[in-house]
């Protein structure tokens, strides 16, 4: 029990939140190449960039199968149905990615963080 518990002792590293908070503190993450997150401005800017695009092709995706659900229906009304529920769930979540989106962009604005640097 002894040995078990020794070479547990070896592979198991104890974390404690004041030394996660000094590693994550000097260096948030790497981005791509150099660019590293390191002030909340570039947080912001950063959460935007990603998540308009990412938005769009869902939305255009989503829209697309729709649309083939509707037309291969042939009619069927639970799979018309079922092809006007995505379609309405992607418009509704497009709409609310974009107002996360301006409520982010508005909370910046307010507490005075210039995320277009």
């Amino acid at each position: 029990m002894e040995l078990i518990l020794k070479i547990h002792n070896l592979l198991v590293n104890k974390v404690y939140a004041q030394s996660l908070g000094e590693k994550i503190s000097g260096e948030i993450g790497k981005l791509e190449g150099n660019e590293t997150i390191n002030s909340i401005d570039s947080l912001v800017n950063t959460i935007v960039n990603i998540a308009v695009p990412v938005a769009i092709l869902c939305l255009v995706v989503l829209v697309v199968y729709a649309g083939y659900m509707l037309i291969s229906s042939q009619g069927n009304p639970d799979k018309l149905k079922e092809g006007r529920e995505v379609l309405t769930n992607a418009i509704i979540g497009f709409f609310i990615i974009v107002l996360s989106v301006v409520i982010l962009l508005l909370l910046s604005n307010t507490l005075g963080l210039n995320i277009y640097t």
